[in-house]
């Protein structure tokens, strides 16, 4: 699995999807409460751990996170 972030903490991981979202937060030890589950499910990175999971992550920009979740949003009619 693949970690992805942008420069505004917002966390995701590819595959996409609500349940690789969670085992993702597990592999990286972020709580639940990280969890954003609106319109573009993702996690945000806990502020004191930022350069932590930063340096497990492919930087991405803001606009390609969300076309991730779009794509995904798509395939699955939501």
């Amino acid at each position: 699995m693949l970690y992805l972030c942008d420069d505004s903490r917002h966390l995701i991981c590819e595959p996409y999807g609500i349940n690789n979202l969670h085992v993702m937060a597990q592999e990286l030890d972020i709580n639940k409460c990280w969890y954003h589950s609106g319109a573009y499910p993702h996690y945000d990175i806990p502020k004191r751990r930022i350069l932590e999971i930063t340096n497990k992550c492919i930087i991405i920009s803001t606009r390609e996170l969300f076309k991730i979740i779009k794509k995904w949003q798509k395939k699955l009619n939501v």
